[in-house]
């Protein structure tokens, strides 16, 4: 009777292993056709990196990976695209991660260096792959169904103004165009900061309705125009290099390939060179000429400033670690990597 149940057994098995093959084989083949958001415009040095990083990423795949960049506002609202991210509405977000603070706080490190902290992007790769980051965000953002690729080093944030600060009380008073913690630290030293689009920005320097804005880099703000109403640049390093960061949706990561996620992944390291190369050329070139053609003032804050905006920083991180145990933990790493490089007493 045993032999009777054997053959109908291994017909099973032989069934199963072909539909793994066959699956195992589609998948392979299989073309993943995302469209991307990105909260900047087009036709700007940093749009036509993004543009040569998602044509490698085809190539590379052999067209198996064809992601399509669109800029802000084009699928949706800038502010909006976590949560479709989040849902599966949107497969891929290559954004900025304080934008979502008030969602999930440790998106703050998901992007870099906080502001007025570290002061060099060697520090934030130690505190992000050896002391622990890595894992720490990538926890927070699969709790929202998202996977965290990469941290992306684009640029360095800077402040453009009306009027030149020397010290940090003479931000008090004032009123900037900023986001995330930069607005919240603006906030804590009496300056009030408050967020609303990139392209809605030249008009309010011009018409007074802010005195300053923060943003990065140098180039994409003079691009648009920003030095034109403004006379001073604040040099000192408000976070030594910005970061964006990718995102996908983790029911979308799941299903593809292995290869194709190691592709992802190993190709942030890629998109950085580019995007920090082209920021370096581009930011040299716009500093001679605010100050030779516009004439332009670039300050800097003494280390005795610098430290009081370090603990207006410090002030905030603590803030949103009573909110949450991950960021609680980060901002501890955090705090206590810059008593040991002798950032924070």
């Amino acid at each position: 009777m045993k032999k009777f149940f054997i053959f109908p057994l291994v017909v099973a098995v032989m069934i199963m292993t072909l539909a793994v093959g066959f699956s195992n084989a589609e998948a392979k083949d299989k073309v993943y056709k995302w469209d991307m958001t990105y909260p900047l415009y087009r036709g700007t040095w940093d749009w036509a990196v993004l543009e040569k990083w998602c044509a490698h990423l085809k190539a590379a795949s052999g067209g198996r990976l064809d992601i399509t960049p669109h800029a802000g506002g084009e699928i949706m609202p800038v502010m909006e695209t976590f949560d479709a991210v989040s849902s599966g509405m949107l497969k891929i977000d290559f954004s900025y991660g304080p934008y979502w603070i008030g969602k999930l706080p440790m998106a703050i490190y998901a992007s870099g260096i906080p502001p007025f902290t570290l002061t060099r992007w060697e520090q934030y790769k130690v505190l992000y792959y050896e002391l622990g980051l890595e894992k720490l965000i990538r926890e927070a953002y699969a709790k929202q169904n998202i996977f965290y690729v990469a941290a992306m080093p684009t640029n360095n944030a800077v402040m453009l103004s009306k009027f030149p600060v020397h010290k940090a009380a003479d931000l008090k008073g004032k009123k900037f165009r900023a986001t995330g913690l930069y607005a919240e630290i603006l906030n804590e030293a009496g300056a009030s900061a408050t967020y609303f689009p990139w392209g809605e920005i030249y008009g309010a320097l011009e018409k007074g309705t802010i005195d300053g804005v923060i943003a990065g880099p140098l180039s994409s703000q003079a691009d648009s125009g920003f030095h034109e109403p403004t006379k001073f640049l604040l040099e000192t390093p408000i976070t030594p290099v910005d970061a964006w960061s990718l995102h996908v949706n983790m029911d979308a990561w799941k299903e593809l390939p292995d290869d194709l996620k190691q592709l992802l992944v190993e190709s942030a390291s890629y998109a950085a060179d580019l995007f920090t190369g082209s920021y370096f050329v581009h930011d040299v070139q716009w500093r001679k000429k605010i100050v030779a053609e516009h004439g332009f003032t670039i300050t800097t804050l003494p280390e005795e400033e610098q430290r009081k905006m370090n603990q207006y920083s410090i002030a905030v991180l603590d803030k949103y670690s009573k909110k949450d145990p991950a960021f609680a933990e980060a901002t501890k790493i955090l705090k206590t990597y810059m008593k040991d490089l002798g950032l924070l007493q």
